[in-house]
Formats: C-alpha cells, sequence, structure tokens
C-alpha cells in the first residue's frame, strides 16, 4: 500500500461562466465540486491504475464532507483527521477565454489536532510500502512538519517521497527524505543554483543531497527529468509532447515513481514509469487521473540515459 500525505487538501470549484466581467452579476451555467490536493492527486492516480494506496491528512467544516464524500464515491481509499476548522475550497471561474482561480488561506490546526494527525499517520506508516509527502503546510504545524512525519515514517520502516519546496523542504532536509522530488525551478529557488542546464541541474541535485537527501529527482519538463540516485546519475528523454493540461502532471509523475518504487524496480524503470504518467496525465483535463493509453506508450518509449559520475 502506498500513503499519500496531503496536509493541506481542498475542495477544488469549478464555475462555468459565459464571461467573468469583474463588478456585475455572472450567472453560472454549471458547477464541479471535486477532491483537490497534491496528496488526492497522487492517491486518485494510484487508485485509477489499481495500485493499493490511502490518501490522510487532516480535513473539516463542510468542504472536508464533501471532499470525503467524493472519495467515497470514486473508491479512493482515505483516513482523514477531524479537524475544527474548514478544509479550504479552490474556485475557479472559467469562461470561453481564461480561468480566474481563487484559492482560500486553508484551516489552522490545533496542537491537539496536530498531535491526532501525527498518532494516525505512525500507525498507517506501519502498513505502507511508500508514504508520499506532497504541497503546502496549513497553518498550526510546525515549520519542521514534514521533517518529523518522516522521522515516524522512517521509524516504521517505510521509505519517503518529498515533494514540496521552500521552507517546508529546507526544514524537512534535516531528516534525510529518502527521495526529493521537486522541477527545476523549485531545486533553483532551493539551492541558489541555476538549473537552465544540464550541468547546472545537477549541480542542484548534488547541492541537496549535501543538505540530506537520499536521492533527488528533478523534473524538467520538455527537458525531461535528472536523477541523482544510489544507483548513478540518470537522465530520461520524454517519448514526445502530449498536448493539454499539465496541472497535476507533477502529481501522476510522484504516484508513477511510488508505484514503481513500491514494486522494487530499478531506477530507470522508475523513471520511465513516472515521466510516462506525467505524460499520460497532460492528456486528461482535469488533475488526478491519466490516460492509460498514453501511459503504456510512453513507458516504452521513454529514453533513459545512465550518465558518468
Amino acid at each position: 500500500m502506498i500513503l499519500a500525505v496531503c496536509l493541506n487538501p481542498a475542495l477544488d470549484v469549478t464555475y462555468a461562466v459565459t464571461a467573468l466581467r469583474p463588478g456585475t452579476s455572472v450567472r453560472v451555467r454549471s458547477v464541479q465540486r471535486r477532491a483537490g490536493g497534491k496528496g488526492v492527486n497522487v492517491a486518485s492516480v494510484l487508485h485509477q491504475q489499481g495500485v493499493a494506496a490511502i490518501v490522510t491528512g487532516p480535513a473539516g467544516g463542510s468542504a472536508g464532507t464533501d471532499l470525503t464524500a467524493g472519495l467515497d464515491s470514486a473508491g479512493i481509499g482515505h483516513r482523514f483527521t477531524p479537524i475544527a476548522g474548514a478544509t479550504r475550497q479552490t474556485v475557479a471561474v472559467v469562461d470561453a477565454d481564461d480561468a480566474t482561480v481563487l484559492l482560500e488561506p486553508g484551516p489552522v490546526l490545533t496542537n491537539a489536532e496536530w498531535t491526532a494527525f501525527t498518532t494516525s499517520f505512525a500507525d498507517l506508516a506501519h502498513e505502507a510500502d511508500v508514504v508520499t509527502m506532497s504541497g503546502s503546510l496549513p497553518g498550526g504545524v510546525p515549520g519542521d512538519a514534514y521533517g518529523r512525519l518522516i522521522g515516524l515514517a522512517h521509524a516504521a520502516g517505510t521509505r519517503v517521497i518529498l515533494d514540496c519546496d521552500g521552507s517546508a523542504l529546507i526544514e524537512a532536509l534535516h531528516d534525510a527524505p529518502d527521495v526529493v522530488k521537486i522541477n527545476e525551478h523549485e531545486a533553483a529557488s532551493t539551492t541558489g543554483i541555476e538549473t537552465d542546464s544540464a550541468e547546472g541541474v545537477f549541480a542542484a541535485a548534488e547541492e541537496l543531497h549535501a543538505l540530506g537527501a537520499k536521492e533527488i529527482v528533478i523534473t524538467r519538463g520538455a527537458h525531461g527529468v535528472a536523477a541523482r540516485t544510489g544507483q548513478g546519475r540518470f537522465a530520461s528523454t520524454p517519448a514526445g509532447t502530449v498536448d493539454g493540461n499539465p496541472t497535476g502532471a507533477g502529481d501522476a509523475f510522484t504516484a508513477g515513481l511510488a508505484a514503481a518504487m513500491a514494486a522494487g524496480l530499478d531506477w530507470p524503470a522508475r523513471l520511465r514509469r513516472a515521466s510516462a504518467w506525467a505524460a499520460a496525465a497532460v492528456a486528461i483535463p482535469t488533475a488526478g487521473a491519466i490516460d492509460p493509453g498514453v501511459a503504456t506508450d510512453h513507458e516504452t518509449r521513454t529514453i533513459v540515459q545512465e550518465l558518468p559520475a
């Protein structure tokens, strides 16, 4: 089982309108609501691909109720810790030309709620083959929240994939996450090293390793993926471009990487699967799902090259 941590989940609400005119009353043509947040997307992709997964995090208020109901409806396993605050909503207002997105700040957890979540997480970590930790932190949790969860996962003998940036990542590096997965822009902002070349990307990976990450995967969009691992340094080349919506591609990459790790695949095979699932997510209009045909095709044709140390 793969345990997907989503500390700041969201109920994603999409309003479709004919035209958005600020300062006027606008009639909404349709409303869609779905469970969202990076960890939720990871669990959703895994579930679609037949990989056992549970998503966990804090949830509260009517938005939290709608979020868990949506997961139940989709058959996605979850174990959320109840909180008094309301789960945030993201509201996208979409017309024929553009989309306007409103992002709520999210709840503030109490010390007791954070303790209750960590207790539940520690139990779940013992059941997991791999833990993924993705996204932003809600208010009220300690700055080293991910580091503390990494410690609990390691105490349970479970490997961790960490996908976050900024101060949350810096704090977590002290606790030696097994794999740090970030994009080239996040790697540059975290390390201060320019990542506009392959040399720069691998230099940033080496810096992240020096700061505590055991293995590092840096996604580079159309330029592929760079990985600094215990098996060596690898670079992957995409099988081709896919037209569509890139939102959620990073989460699909994390899902593919976790699935490949849990299956015991080596690093070249992990990168082929993760890259293929990311490409397949672009072919789907909404996050949390992939096109199986694209995934199969790209996993076959993605090229992974081992580089000199």
